[in-house]
């Protein structure tokens, strides 16, 4: 499961506007697709308008529609239509233009192997249920990734599953 304190500064993160695309679709999704995630955003967007004085608020509404409209493209795609790339894993990718991130598809209970990763990588589930050895969770319920933590990814039930992944952008890849 996911540490509360890593999960609400990821959450405040977003409503900052300082995560990178690729996490912040990944956020609108968590958002759009859980009661959990749109409740964390509200609590922080509120906090935050009592700090801030909004000076700007007609282009911050302009562009969470845009960011809306990008993880709603997302939520909604036909993933019998998807491009789909063989990873080394066997796992299937498609890159997604305009978010940065990408979609993962998990065959019924196929895994991918044991691995860590060297910067954060979230993980929104769009259908099935992943599971990466540490939990298991479902439609729209997020997965991060930390340095250090070590999980095996995998489409639970004997069901089909796809997520959109984000990935902190790094210099050098390694497997950790």
């Amino acid at each position: 499961m996911i540490e509360q304190e890593t999960y609400q500064s990821f959450m405040l993160d977003y409503v900052a506007g300082r995560l990178s695309p690729a996490f912040h679709t990944a956020a609108t999704i968590h958002r759009l697709m859980t009661s959990e995630g749109d409740e964390s955003a509200t609590l922080w967007e509120i906090a935050r308008s009592e700090i801030l004085q909004r000076e700007n608020l007609e282009a911050e509404l302009s562009a969470a529609e845009a960011d809306v409209d990008a993880a709603l493209s997302v939520i909604h795609t036909d993933f019998d239509k998807v491009t789909w790339r063989r990873g080394i894993s066997g796992v299937r990718y498609s890159p997604q233009s305009g978010t940065g991130g990408q979609l993962m598809h998990l065959k019924p209970g196929q895994s991918v192997f044991s691995h860590g990763h060297s910067a954060l990588e979230a993980t929104v589930v769009l259908e099935g249920v992943f599971d990466d050895g540490v939990g298991r969770y479902r439609p729209g319920e997020i997965v991060l990734a930390t340095p250090g933590v070590r999980h095996r990814p995998s489409a639970a039930d004997n069901k089909a599953c796809t997520c959109f992944v984000a990935k902190q952008i790094t210099k050098f890849w390694r497997l950790t």
